[in-house]
């Protein structure tokens, strides 16, 4: 499954809303904030990118809310275990799956 992380600095109130699209999609990502991260700073850097927030997903990278583009991308959404309440992230693009909770087994 493709990493996702949300590269943002704490002033940006886009970045708020890209975040909140994201949890509201289920959606398991990381935020870096390229104010206080150098190496956030450095993978924006280095890929030319000026803005935030920026959504890099795998080896792609969405800079700005493009809805239609992230949901396209990602590959997982997280599902919550019924048991023990353990978030899991499930892939999305496999089909038909069966998929048990790491921590207590059951299944999801």
């Amino acid at each position: 499954m493709k990493n996702v992380t949300v590269l943002t600095t704490n002033t940006c109130p886009y970045c708020k809303i890209a975040k909140d699209f994201l949890t509201q999609n289920k959606i398991h990502f990381i935020e870096k904030d390229v104010n206080t991260d150098p190496q956030a700073r450095y993978e924006m850097t280095s890929r030319n990118i000026t803005g935030v927030p920026t959504i890099l997903i795998g080896n792609d990278a969405v800079v700005g809310l493009d809805k239609t583009k992230i949901l396209e991308l990602v590959d997982h959404r997280l599902v919550k275990c019924s048991n023990c309440n353990t978030s899991v992230r499930v892939p999305t693009k496999e089909g038909k799956i069966s998929a048990r909770c790491p921590k207590c087994k059951s299944p999801l």
